[in-house]
């Protein structure tokens, strides 16, 4: 058996998630799953880094899948590329080993969030960021970005309806880079995330920049471990999966 390891980006406007859903629901992990199976002939099943929500993006989603064959890496990359819909996008794809597992291996995880903070939003940015037309308090979001950093029971940060086990997680870096035409890009590493916990922790820091939350808010909601944010949460469209760590 040969185990290959392909880094995919995608376009999540019309996808209902990452993750396979009943027959009818298009997915991610739906048209990858088809697409490999019918080029390898086989029913292919795939591993992959994380799931992401409906609405999301990545630039560097991760995946794993094993066939008995044993793969031309150009040529079977420019198959799945010229098969798979245009939201769709094969970018390495290369040998792994037996024992590679995209989400137990996974070192950390990296997203970013884009936020347009003018009176207009390019046409080729309404898809990938959201608007917010109300001057931000640029000083205090990096602030608040920074409480976030260091080993916390993000609890209060995540969506209650989908926890499991632990809900510590460390998070190594979240900044904020502020480029042209009004474009803030948020990125956040961290080992893993809970469900809805980047949108959370944006849409917090967002009501910060407003003055609408103190930053003492989000250190007592992380040192105490209680309180809910989830009604924080900022829209899918601006997030995407940029990058896992191996």
């Amino acid at each position: 058996m040969n185990k290959y390891k392909a880094v995919i980006e995608y376009d999540g406007t019309d996808f209902n998630g990452f993750q396979a859903q009943p027959e009818g629901t298009r997915t991610v992990q739906g048209e990858l799953i088809s697409v490999l199976s019918r080029i390898l002939d086989d029913r292919i099943s795939i591993s992959y880094s994380g799931r992401t929500d409906s609405g999301v993006h990545a630039t560097g989603q991760v995946i794993a899948f094993v066939t008995e064959k044993e793969l031309d890496l150009y040529r079977f990359k420019w198959s799945l590329n010229n098969l798979l819909p245009p939201d769709i996008s094969v970018k390495r794809l290369e040998p792994a080993g037996i024992s590679f597992d995209p989400r137990r291996d996974a070192r950390w995880r990296e997203y970013i969030y884009n936020v347009v903070n003018s009176d207009n939003q390019s046409v080729f940015l309404k898809k990938y960021s959201i608007l917010i037309t109300r001057k931000l308090d640029l000083g205090s979001m990096v602030k608040a970005a920074g409480a976030f950093k260091g080993k916390y029971d993000f609890s209060p940060f995540s969506s209650p309806s989908i926890r499991e086990g632990s809900n510590i997680r460390e998070i190594y870096r979240f900044s904020l880079n502020v480029k042209g035409d009004g474009l803030l890009e948020f990125t956040v590493r961290a080992n893993s995330f809970l469900y809805n916990m980047v949108r959370i922790m944006i849409g917090t820091i967002l009501e910060v920049g407003k003055n609408e939350r103190k930053i003492s808010e989000i250190e007592q909601a992380l040192n105490t471990g209680k309180g809910s944010f989830s009604s924080s949460m900022a829209p899918a469209k601006g997030l995407f999966l940029k990058r896992v760590g191996y």
